[in-house]
């Protein structure tokens, strides 16, 4: 009994100290999963614009717009990833009117949109991006094996692992995890199956 009370005491002392670790880490995680579930609104992106201008009422129009942004020097002005993302992949036409004519840049829906103007030739290309203070944890949630942020992940989803094992063995009598913990256990098991089965 007394050994069984020693290790419920020392999962408390543990879980305690590795809870406050995390805290700071686990608030970034938490902001930056917000902001990715919700990327395809772009309601946390910042509008980057580029003007240029091509002839009026142009023949092979998407050839002359990539060219035209292909060196401009106004993208010296723009934060380094918008400057990688700014490049022309793909073009397709959207909309098309007398007046003008708007394109997606890119796969990704309202994410990179040119709109060249008819009459005046001006051309405007509007790309959505993360503004640079937010971008290193968007990229931070975002990590793949090769990244550096994959040890931090790594080490906080082992360090999340622990706080919810140690769980069950902190908490002794009814509130305990053989009494009411299982049953919120499984309830968690279940909402997860409801959004990944439903």
């Amino acid at each position: 009994m007394k050994k069984s009370k020693n290790l419920s005491q020392k999962f408390r002392q543990w879980h305690r100290d590795l809870g406050y670790l995390v805290i700071g880490i686990t608030i970034i995680y938490s902001l930056s999963g917000i902001m990715l579930s919700f990327r395809d609104l772009h309601i946390f992106e910042k509008e980057y614009i580029l003007n240029t201008k091509i002839e009026k009422n142009a023949t092979n129009v998407e050839t002359k717009i990539i060219d035209a942004f292909s060196n401009i020097k106004q993208k010296q002005e723009l934060p380094s990833h918008v400057i990688k993302k700014s490049v022309i992949d793909s073009i397709k036409i959207i909309e098309d009117t007398d007046t003008y004519t708007k394109y997606q840049v890119s796969r990704k829906k309202n994410m990179k949109i040119i709109t060249y103007y008819k009459n005046s030739g001006e051309v405007i290309y509007s790309i959505s991006a993360y503004p640079t203070f937010i971008k290193p944890f968007i990229d931070a949630h975002k990590s793949s094996s090769q990244d550096r942020w994959a040890y931090l992940a790594l080490a906080y989803s082992i360090i999340l692992f622990f706080l919810a094992i140690s769980a069950i063995f902190m908490v002794k009598g009814k509130y305990g995890f053989k009494q009411r913990g299982v049953y919120l256990t499984l309830l968690g098991v279940l909402i997860v199956a409801a959004f990944l089965y439903i």
